[in-house]
């Protein structure tokens, strides 16, 4: 195998399998990055238990073959190079790339990657998706085993799409105004919903978005992206909104409240028994957010619009500012009393929404 590609375009595709292809003690082949040359055109393959990543793009090749190697220290290499084009040759048991040898791994047992070809759902750009993704992904039960807790719901209907998840203490609820083909609920772990983030967050182009019985599909320019789906049951996410009552509402500016709850997380993060926990009073037209930990205390005072009674309770300043981050608008929650859940949305925008279950401070 003997080919020329370019630097920039080679770069950039390789980094994309940094995100999917880790060591695997289990299946040690899982780690290669597949790359194969024919009639001047290249196609790289990366897969891991989950994911399957296949692109294609053009080269100058003098002789066709194939190779597997493991594509990290690769890509420290060429990232380093100068030149509008790479130059490789696989050669006596090595991949000779410009100056430099690399080890390679067996391709005869590289498993097959089928493309499934499925009814298209939806089109969207790919900067639009991954910032919807971004609303939702930060909602992860860090620690869990339970994967409920640690994936993205995305339902695709005749003319919107719904993503949602949920840690069992929180609930993110993003609705997007999108035309399908088909309707569909589909469960995705949020580790890959990460791993697509990453991807498609800096190539602007049209996104394809469809589904196989088990698997997501995502076909752009040159490339093919599947995950497996998780059969998991979802909690009723929509009862939770339809039944949720309150009697109270404070309406905050975004950029004071996150202010303030950065503040208070720089103390409250080094508490042994209630990391980040801090106590919300909310009383006439100030909001006191209270915290400590074993060697310091903070106040916090942060201007609000209020309807109805005064209110004072525990929240996870951290679960807060997750949502904060996200949004430019002002920021509203809705409440009822000390111990029922709360509901956060931005201003004017009931399409992104946040519930939060309140917890106990000291007293």
């Amino acid at each position: 195998m003997k080919f020329s590609m370019n630097r920039e375009k080679l770069n950039s595709i390789i980094s994309e399998y940094s995100n999917i292809l880790k060591e695997n003690p289990v299946k040690p082949i899982l780690a290669g990055l597949y790359i194969g040359v024919k009639n001047n055109r290249i196609i790289f393959k990366g897969i891991n238990t989950e994911i399957e990543l296949i692109r294609y793009a053009e080269c100058n090749s003098e002789i066709d073959g194939e190779v597997l190697i493991k594509p990290q220290l690769l890509l420290e290499y060429t990232k380093l190079l100068e030149g509008e084009n790479i130059s490789f040759e696989k050669r006596n048991g090595y991949l000779i790339v410009n100056d430099a040898e690399f080890s390679i791994l067996d391709e005869s047992s590289y498993p097959e990657v089928i493309e499934i070809s499925t009814l298209i759902a939806a089109k969207l750009n790919s900067i639009k998706f991954s910032k919807l993704l971004e609303k939702v992904k930060f909602l992860t039960a860090s620690g869990s085993t339970d994967m409920l807790f640690n994936s993205i719901k995305i339902n695709l209907m005749p003319d919107y799409m719904e993503l949602v998840s949920t840690d069992s203490y929180r609930l993110v609820y993003l609705k997007e105004e999108l035309n399908n083909n088909l309707e569909r609920e589909i469960l995705i772990p949020t580790e890959t919903a990460v791993v697509i983030y990453k991807i498609l967050k800096d190539l602007d182009t049209e996104v394809s978005i469809s589904a196989s019985d088990d698997r997501l599909i995502l076909l752009w320019e040159n490339a093919y992206f599947s995950c497996k789906l998780l059969t998991l049951t979802f909690p009723d996410y929509k009862a939770l909104f339809n039944n949720f009552k309150y009697d109270k509402e404070f309406e905050f500016n975004s950029s004071e409240f996150n202010s303030s709850l950065k503040k208070v997380i720089s103390v409250t993060k080094n508490s042994t028994d209630t990391k980040n926990v801090a106590a919300f009073n909310f009383k006439g037209n100030q909001l006191v957010i209270s915290g400590m930990s074993s060697n310091a205390k903070i106040n916090q005072k942060v201007n609000m619009i209020k309807k109805g009674e005064d209110l004072k309770l525990g929240i996870n300043c951290k679960y807060i500012k997750d949502y904060v981050d996200n949004v430019d608008k002002n920021i509203i929650i809705y409440a009822s009393n000390s111990t029922s859940m709360l509901k956060i949305t931005e201003e004017n925008n009931e399409n992104y929404m946040y519930l939060v279950m309140p917890v106990n401070v000291r007293a």
